[in-house]
């Protein structure tokens, strides 16, 4: 990367996708190509993540100047081709490359991403559900508001009605497809819960109601079930039985809900509540990004990753731990672009 050069997609800009792509080859070529000419000199890390929003994410938090961002656009993909360079790079060198990935149900259900010293996990499910709180919800409700043509008069009405925080709100609203997607997995039913989302159309708004943010659980059921109808009763008893024996699950709600799914909720709300001038609806990319960029930096410091991210720096990387990550500390003696 050019000296002084912005990484390619941070603060909204545009970037191409090929230029961020996770190369193994290249990856590889380059950290080969540093260790001939600089043995021993770790000068350049290289960071895996799963995709585009992620690359968007964690930009933020690594100096450019020695270190490369990269998306693979899987963890599968992000897993094998950590696995793919170490078995091809010298004994030593390995530790110029690094994966982050979303946890997932790995809090319940181990799935062989835990111990691996050069793979990271976000704190709970995903990035959205790290980052999200009722303060940043706040500050994009504020974002729309100011954008919104009208509607004041019917947002107080709704807050009158709502008795909970909107963030306790989402959590319900997103809880029980996390759990079904959850028993999915872990009876390995295979079944599908494609759409049940918010990229085209909002499906949440068929059991979701955007006044109250209550969900109809039994019109959700109803709609996972007709997708999979020669699953349903199977699916419906296990996860009777998971709710019934595991009800400690919900104590866990950010590792159980997916970030996707808390926003689509939230999209529900913005796009009855807070109709744009434009006329245009909100968007799920839309929503995402601007959850990321309105996301205060020092709060991701005091994140169980970025602790992981520091201590693996200074025990692998020593002579450039100090400047590889961005810290909000204001005694840091690096001048940042």
């Amino acid at each position: 990367m050019i000296k002084g050069r912005r990484r390619p997609g941070r603060y909204g800009d545009s970037y191409r996708l090929e230029d961020i792509w996770a190369d193994p080859e290249e990856i590889g070529g380059t950290i080969m190509k540093m260790e001939k000419n600089y043995p021993g000199l770790k000068s350049r890390v290289f960071i895996l993540t799963e995709g585009p929003g992620d690359y968007e994410f964690y930009s933020r938090f690594f100096n450019g100047e020695i270190s490369e961002i990269r998306f693979a656009n899987s963890k599968d993909n992000v897993i094998k081709i950590l696995d793919d360079l170490s078995a091809t790079l010298k004994e030593g060198t390995g530790s110029s490359v690094i994966g982050i990935v979303d946890r997932d149900f790995s809090f319940f259900i181990p799935d062989g991403t835990e111990g691996r010293e050069n793979l990271f996990m976000t704190d709970t499910h995903d990035i959205e559900t790290m980052i999200i709180s009722d303060e940043l919800i706040g500050k994009v409700l504020e974002y729309y508001k100011k954008r919104s043509a009208g509607g004041e008069f019917q947002r107080s009405m709704i807050d009158s009605l709502r008795k909970e925080s909107i963030l306790s709100s989402l959590v319900r609203c997103s809880v029980l497809i996390g759990l079904s997607l959850y028993v999915n997995q872990k009876y390995s039913l295979n079944m599908t819960f494609k759409h049940i989302n918010c990229k085209k159309k909002n499906l949440f708004m068929e059991f979701t109601d955007p006044v109250t943010l209550i969900c109809d659980e039994d019109k959700l059921l109803a709609l996972i079930s007709g997708r999979n109808v020669e699953k349903s009763e199977v699916f419906r008893e296990a996860l009777s039985e998971e709710k019934d024996k595991n009800p400690d699950y919900f104590n866990h709600p950010m590792q159980l809900c997916r970030g996707h799914d808390l926003m689509c909720a939230l999209l529900a709300d913005i796009n009855v509540n807070y109709p744009q001038m434009d006329g245009k609806k909100v968007l799920l990319r839309d929503l995402e990004r601007l959850f990321r960029n309105l996301y205060d930096r020092n709060d991701f410091f005091s994140t169980e990753l970025f602790r992981s991210l520091e201590q693996w720096a200074k025990n692998n990387l020593p002579e450039i731990s100090d400047s590889l990550l961005r810290c909000g500390d204001s005694k840091t003696k690096i001048h940042w672009q």
